[in-house]
């Protein structure tokens, strides 16, 4: 885990009276929706889902990267995991999370800065991949071969960075 000064860029929620989770046996809680790119997530539990698929089309899928944050109150900074979670969320998996973001033991000791005044805050940044990749296929089956050019490199582990040859014509062009 790392730490940064910078709040989430997406979604940031406050629990007050955090210890009432425990007293009152809660195990989950949904925070409103937000949105990150066009899309709707949902609750952090250290988790985050996508809401509202109705409208996608069969078999969707969104890849994105996110972080799940914990503000910690006294030294103003927010804990998170470093890299970014890289995560497909589709129709069989709209959720994903952290099941061991941070123990209870540390979150709930005041000295730490996260649970404070049984006061916490959470929040998450959500980085959508757009497909905008460029693919290309390269077949070489019945390649017509007449044009055939050797060459012939003199002294080749005594070049530096680079090597020309000559010109060659083949298929009516220059190479």
């Amino acid at each position: 885990m790392e730490t940064r000064e910078v709040p989430s860029a997406h979604f940031l929620i406050k629990i007050e009276s955090f210890s009432l989770f425990d007293k009152y046996k809660i195990n989950k809680y949904k925070t409103s929706e937000f949105v990150a790119g066009e899309y709707k997530c949902d609750y952090i539990s250290v988790n985050l889902a996508m809401t509202d698929t109705s409208s996608l089309p069969t078999n969707w899928e969104v890849n994105v990267v996110f972080n799940i944050f914990l503000f910690n109150q006294i030294s103003g900074h927010y804990l998170y995991s470093p890299a970014g979670i890289t995560r497909r969320f589709q129709t069989m998996k709209f959720e994903w999370g952290l099941s061991k973001f941070i123990s209870k033991e540390i979150m709930s000791d005041p000295s730490n800065g996260y649970l404070f005044n049984d006061t916490c805050v959470f929040g998450a940044e959500v980085f959508v991949i757009e497909r905008q990749a460029a693919v290309e296929c390269l077949s070489l089956d019945n390649v017509d071969t007449r044009y055939k050019h050797d060459l012939k490199i003199s002294d080749f582990s005594k070049l530096q960075e680079t090597w020309n040859s000559a010109y060659f014509i083949a298929g009516g062009h220059k190479w």
